[in-house]
């Protein structure tokens, strides 16, 4: 029997997760001390985007991912890539955003062109049947594969976010861009005529759904998924476009 509510405790992401939080609960410490402003609502939503990746990787999430619906697995993916990684971005105090953007690398990867186009790459190269089902059938693999969600991620929100990188209008059309070219990804799996992966062939689904159908979900979930948090940065890139053409 298919346990719904069952966690996955995977102590690499949960000491990852910890320590993280924990850092940069010391590193804020440090600054109020030095009398540099720490604003409670940064911090909240660094804890919002750790919450987000410890929801998706330690939770049942993982646990129906990994044994059974490729619905969940989508969902976990932009849990991940496209849910946590603004809400961290976010949630840094602006000494580490400087401190973060100084680091050559960091500029290099997050060039808007460069970043989008690693995070498409990621998108598209670790759906391929191939590639997938290696993943769910090596744990390090996958390891890898959630990592790169997490890193991609990250660089392709830092350059929407961050200043320096894109200009109020360049920032509208940055997003939309990405969705468009995301958007077919998500459509094949949710149209396609016939099972992609065949891992997820045979496994147990919730409610005795067919594999042709919890693809057509998966599809679904990470269209909206996609969509919703699109909405929300391309209403926020708008508003930010329209006070730049006022002033």
């Amino acid at each position: 029997m298919l346990d719904p509510w069952q966690p996955s405790l995977d102590p690499e992401w949960a000491i990852a997760v910890v320590v993280f939080a924990v850092d940069y609960a010391v590193v804020a410490r440090s600054y109020h001390r030095r009398g540099l402003p720490v604003q409670r609502t940064r911090c909240a939503l660094f804890a919002a985007g750790l919450a987000l990746i410890a929801v998706a990787l330690l939770s049942p999430i993982e646990h129906l991912a990994l044994t059974s619906m490729l619905s969940f697995h989508l969902l976990q993916n932009v849990m991940i890539a496209d849910w946590a990684p603004p809400l961290l971005i976010l949630g840094l105090l602006t000494p580490m955003v400087l401190a973060v953007d100084r680091l050559r690398i960091v500029r290099r990867l997050a060039q808007p062109a460069v970043a989008m186009l690693l995070w498409l790459v990621a998108w598209y190269a670790i759906h391929l049947p191939v590639v997938y089902d290696y993943a769910l059938e090596h744990r390090w693999a996958l390891g890898v594969e959630h990592l790169v969600f997490i890193v991609t991620g990250l660089l392709f929100w830092w350059a929407e976010i961050v200043p320096g990188y894109l200009s109020p209008s360049r920032r509208v059309l940055y997003l939309f861009i990405a969705l468009v070219m995301m958007m077919p990804l998500d459509f094949f799996i949710a149209l396609y005529p016939s099972p992609l992966y065949s891992f997820y062939e045979h496994t147990p689904k919730l409610g005795g759904a067919s594999a042709l159908t919890d693809q057509r979900i998966a599809g679904a979930v990470a269209v909206l998924a996609e969509t919703a948090v699109f909405a929300v940065a391309l209403f926020a890139a708008a508003v930010a476009l329209r006070r730049d053409q006022s002033r």
